[in-house]
């Protein structure tokens, strides 16, 4: 972690969504590939939803990328974009949390498949706590500052 829960300032908060928005984007891969290695036959509803975690955490990414190679002079729309990047974040994160279960059915003998499952459950709790923490520290920053 970037900021270890403590946002020291708005670099830290845009390496932690780098770093996690990237991890999460790749959570499906995973979840896909051992499924079809281990003959689950996953419904298309449950890939199409798989499919579109990938596609909001990689255009996160993208966005947060973005935001950081065009470092921002003002201070008030630094804050404004983060704070929109870091909702978004706690938003499709609640989505991929949604999704989870709906997997997690699939296998429910299989140890390794409900182990992988539960790391990758447990890792998205983890982020939705850390996104919720550093999204509080953002709000005191912006009372702080005006």
């Amino acid at each position: 972690m970037y900021c270890f829960t403590y946002a020291s300032n708005f670099k830290c908060i845009e390496n932690e969504l780098i770093l996690w928005s990237d991890i999460s984007s790749e959570h499906p891969t995973f979840i896909k590939t051992v499924a079809k290695l281990t003959k689950k036959r996953l419904s298309e509803s449950t890939v199409n939803k798989l499919t579109e975690v990938t596609r909001r955490f990689s255009e996160l990414n993208r966005q947060v990328k973005a935001l950081s190679s065009h470092p921002q002079t003002n201070y008030y729309n630094m804050y404004k974009e983060l704070e929109r990047l870091v909702n978004q974040f706690l938003i499709d994160d609640k989505y991929v949390l949604g999704v989870l279960p709906e997997v997690k059915a699939y296998g429910k003998d299989d140890k390794v498949w409900q182990t992988l499952l539960e790391h990758i459950t447990h890792e998205q709790n983890f982020m939705y706590e850390l996104f919720s923490n550093l999204q509080r520290q953002l709000k005191r920053m912006s009372v702080a500052n005006y």
